[in-house]
């Protein structure tokens, strides 16, 4: 029974006790607007009448399948009927859901899915890899293999358990339940109407409505109907012979797959039985899984004398079974030449119940004493040597030996006889070996005190291939033995080095050593200066090969340089200070003079007081300008005094502005209620002049130079992370500048004394490491920023002096959370952690990605709860700009708060530009974090949202 009513309550009806037909069938025309001719047969008795109405209610009416699906399959599965009421039924309620008559009779016409067809239909659901939820989501494609298999289970219940399953995983347990109980439904259908053939299907409504219609559309369809039954007896009869088939395919893959298993095992052991080189453990191994393979009582190996009288070497039995290992046998078949030659052959011996084998009795006595009832021998071949015999033994019962455990065990033999002959000779090799390490222990003992010393040893033959190489040569050029082992002398030489290899070569050969410096180049390219010394080597009077010995005195040339330069800088210091005397004498009387003109001219015009007043300043700034100088040029320590830093920065602007190019803009912001700080003046002026100068370098074409100075309180949290700093208040110093910035290779080492990027006489590579040392030793500590072609930041954190006034408690406030889900992005491990554990105390709820790509992961799982984005933007593999715009198309309506060391202007108004909410910049202390966060929380806020903090 089939049909589809798209108004129909899905409340399920109400079933009274002993209802009568009439009752029953008012209640079917109320649901379907007529009584189909199906219910007929029915009329007379209530109970049959009500138990098949209560079956189309749940399977059908209210089975959520949708209505084009279910009478598709029922209008196909109706061809197997032997009436045509249901399939003619069926056909004609398909032409109100919208299929058309060519349609109908392509969907009938069809045969069942072949195997081959069902498993490409099955491997299209299956690419699905959640269960279907939706039935609006379901393509026309999935549709029809859904139809595919459910044809396929209905018609071949017995060849369709993996069909099932894979419906199951496709369509879920409740939907697969549902179509389930809609096939048991049209069966039960068919049933019902090959009992009662009489009912007529041309007095059903749907067959009135539609038949005609369906019939003009398509004429076909009346030949389909007539002759469907004969059509549909030949489809069954190929599809017994595919199944038949089918079966056989299976029957054989399987003894195919048992075979390979079989063998796979077999592998698996012959591998283990292999592993090792100890012969007792190759022995034991192989009878401990034989047995385990074979199921066998007892597996033993007994290996021949050379008399050919044997042992038992090992064995493996059952605990309730006589033992037998150790026991010697003399088995008189061995002795003749001829037996043995029958299993040097390769014979197998294979007795299934030495009780019905024609063995003589001695022998049986000799079985039946060691409980032996079924007996399996193989040979173990050497070669030509027959070594010994691979026996298996069934203890109690009679036991059948099969073909392929046969085969299986001669090939295992192989591999054991393999496996003992690698046993044998490792034991060769390792008697060999024990005299040979004698004899090198000398040579090594030579080798390391080689290795002992730092200068850098190697011996080149006379094509100037590397022989030797000790450790020293290791650490100095970064090259292992190994690779110098295959390089040419040539590739240590700096192209511009003098004297060239030819020039040495031919003084060794000539004199038979030379001395001098070279410049060499290291694994990474980086170049050295070593004190270099050549010796020949000879052997039989004639020239082997040249001994070198390398001493590194690059750093020593360096110092000398450095040494030097500092001499010079100590001459120009004195002479600043000389000029500075004079000019200081000079400007004393100007300076005098114009005080006096001011007290005496005191009847002078306003324009002539201007111009004194106008040489006095000037004079002093003059003045001011030479002792600056001369404090620089002297770099005395002087004491340490409590001192406000913005008088401090606002002398190194003034002398930044008046010597820096024109082309570099000099901007200072200080904080106006800046805490003072305890410090020597004179030191503090040379770390910002240092930095100021740095950045000036870095900006050859030009670029603006920012200084500035603000009040800071490190928390816990900071303090964490910067393990420089401690909790209190510190003021902040920032010089920051537009230029080239640092590479990530150098920015680790600008801190190392002697470091530089600079070219040749233009650095020292001791400024910045001066600097370093001057903040460490007043408490402080330092922090640098760097992005190629940005611009750096270098950050300076001085601890203001006890008794600075506390920040306000207003200040520090933190706003808390109130279980706001945060998802942190950042490369640094610490500083995701120390984030996470800063927003969980104050009330939010973390989840953590280490770079873009993961952001991007975990985003998408969490995207409906997450509210904020806590984004560093420079990350490996995904930047954080990348995966901000990632985000953004997830989700356009994120909260994305940017981080960043770097926090230039044109940087902030990048990433604002891309959509972030808010900036913070690195590094920040949790009141900064949790400050930033309540604004942006407060964004896109009603009015009417109350401010919980």
């Amino acid at each position: 029974m089939s049909h589809s009513v798209n108004t129909i309550s899905k409340q399920e009806s109400v079933i009274s006790a002993g209802r009568s037909a009439q009752q029953i069938k008012a209640e079917i025309e109320a649901t379907f607007g007529f009584i189909p001719p199906f219910f007929e047969p029915a009329e007379h008795a209530p109970q049959v009448l009500e138990n098949l109405w209560q079956h189309t209610l749940t399977a059908y009416v209210y089975n959520p399948l949708p209505a084009l699906f279910k009478e598709k399959l029922s209008a196909y599965l109706s061809r197997f009927c032997g009436i045509p009421y249901c399939m003619i039924c069926h056909s004609c309620t398909l032409r109100p859901l919208g299929l058309a008559a060519q349609q109908v009779l392509a969907l009938l016409e069809a045969p069942p899915p072949s195997p081959e067809e069902l498993e490409a239909h099955l491997r299209r659901l299956s690419a699905q890899t959640y269960p279907l939820l939706d039935w609006s989501t379901l393509t026309p494609l999935m549709e029809e293999s859904l139809l595919q298999a459910a044809i396929f289970i209905a018609l071949d219940s017995e060849q369709s358990e993996h069909c099932r399953s894979a419906l199951q995983d496709f369509l879920g347990a409740a939907n697969y339940k549902h179509l389930v109980a809609f096939i048991a439904y049209v069966k039960t259908c068919h049933t019902w109407m090959e009992f009662h053939p009489e009912v007529a299907y041309e007095a059903d409504q749907r067959v009135q409505d539609n038949l005609s219609a369906l019939l003009a559309d398509e004429p076909n369809l009346a030949d389909f109907f007539r002759n469907y039954r004969e059509r549909v007896k030949q489809e069954r009869q190929s599809r017994a012979e595919q199944l038949a088939e089918l079966a056989r395919q299976q029957w054989r893959e399987k003894m195919l797959r048992q075979q390979v298993e079989r063998e796979r095992m077999m592998t698996k052991i012959a591998q283990r039985i292999r592993r090792s080189l100890n012969l007792e453990e190759i022995l034991r191994t192989a009878v401990c899984e034989v047995q385990q393979f074979l199921q066998a009582d007892r597996v033993f190996i007994y290996r021949f004398e050379p008399d050919w009288s044997g042992e038992v070497t090992v064995e493996s039995v059952v605990p309730e079974f006589l033992s037998i290992e150790g026991t010697k046998v003399t088995d008189s078949f061995f002795i003749q030449p001829g037996n043995r030659k029958l299993y040097q052959q390769g014979r197998i011996q294979a007795i299934d119940d030495v009780r019905a084998a024609n063995l003589s009795p001695c022998h049986l006595e000799l079985l039946t004493r060691l409980q032996v009832r079924a007996n399996l021998v193989v040979p173990i071949v050497q070669g030509e040597q027959l070594w010994g015999l691979l026996v298996a033994n069934s203890c109690i019962d009679a036991r059948q030996w099969q073909p392929i455990e046969l085969d299986l065990l001669k090939q295992l033999s192989t591999q054991l006889a393999i496996a003992i002959q690698q046993s044998e000779l490792h034991q060769q090799v390792q008697t060999e070996l024990i005299e040979r390490q004698r004899s090198e222990e000398k040579i090594r003992e030579q080798a390391a005190l080689l290795d002992i010393t730092t200068d850098a040893v190697w011996v080149l033959n006379l094509n100037n291939q590397i022989l030797f190489w000790n450790q020293g040569a290791e650490q100095l050029y970064g090259w292992q033995k190994a690779e110098a082992f295959t390089m040419s002398a040539r590739h240590l030489l700096a192209p511009n080095s003098s004297p060239q290899l030819e020039d040495i070569q031919k003084v060794v050969f000539e004199t038979g050593k030379w001395q001098g410096e070279l410049r060499q180049l290291t694994k990474d390219g980086k170049e050295i200066l070593v004190e270099s010394r050549w010796t020949a080597v000879f052997g039989e009077n004639q020239l082997k090969s040249i001994l070198v010995v390398n001493t590194d005195i690059t750093q020593k040339k360096q110092l000398e340089k450095q040494l030097l330069h500092a001499q010079r800088l100590e001459s120009l210091g004195t002479l600043a200070g000389g000029i500075a005397h004079d000019l200081n004498n000079i400007l004393t009387p100007i300076l005098a003079i114009a005080q006096l003109l001011q007290m005496k001219l005191t009847d002078a015009d306003a324009s002539t007081l201007e111009f004194l007043k106008m040489q006095e300043t000037n004079t002093k700034r003059g003045a001011a300008l030479i002792n600056q100088i001369l404090a620089f040029a002297r770099g005395s320590e002087g004491q340490r005094q409590v001192l406000q830093l913005q008088n401090l920065i606002s002398e190194v602007k003034q002398v930044t502005a008046g010597t820096f190019p024109k082309s570099i803009g000099v901007h200072t912001h200080i904080d106006p209620d800046l805490h003072p700080i305890s410090a020597d003046p004179t030191q503090l002026h040379q770390v910002l002049m240092n930095l100021c100068v740095n950045a000036r370098d870095a900006m050859p074409t030009g670029g603006s130079l920012s200084i500035s100075a603000e009040n800071l309180f490190i928390d816990e949290s900071y303090a964490h992370v910067h393990l420089d700093a401690k909790v209190g208040p510190y003021v902040l110093t920032s010089v920051v500048d537009t230029g080239m910035g640092i590479s990530p290779e150098a920015i680790d080492k600008i801190f190392d004394p002697f470091f530089t990027t600079k070219e040749l006489g233009k650095g020292t590579g001791l400024g910045l490491s001066t600097v370093n040392s001057i903040i460490r030793s007043h408490g402080g500590f330092l922090n640098v920023y760097s992005e190629v072609g940005q611009g750096t930041q270098f950050k300076v954190y001085l601890p203001a002096i006890q008794g600075v006034e506390a920040q306000s408690a207003a200040d520090l406030e933190q706003p808390l959370g109130h279980g706001e889900l945060v998802l942190v992005v950042d490369d640094e491990a610490l500083i995701r952690e120390v984030t996470k554990t800063s927003l969980e105390t104050s009330g939010y709820k973390v989840l953590t990605a280490s770079d873009g790509i993961d952001a991007v992961a975990v985003f998408a799982e969490h995207k409906d709860k997450v509210d904020i984005v806590l984004m560093d933007m420079m990350m490996p593999n995904m930047t954080g700009s990348a995966a901000m715009q990632i985000l953004r198309k997830m989700n356009p309506l994120v909260k994305i708060v940017a981080l960043s060391g770097l926090p230039s202007s044109e940087k902030v108004r990048e990433v604002m530009n891309m959509g972030a909410t808010e900036f913070l910049a690195k590094p920040y202390t949790a009141q900064e974090l949790l400050k930033t966060m309540h604004v942006v929380l407060q964004k896109n806020r009603s009015p009417e949202t109350p401010d919980l903090n």
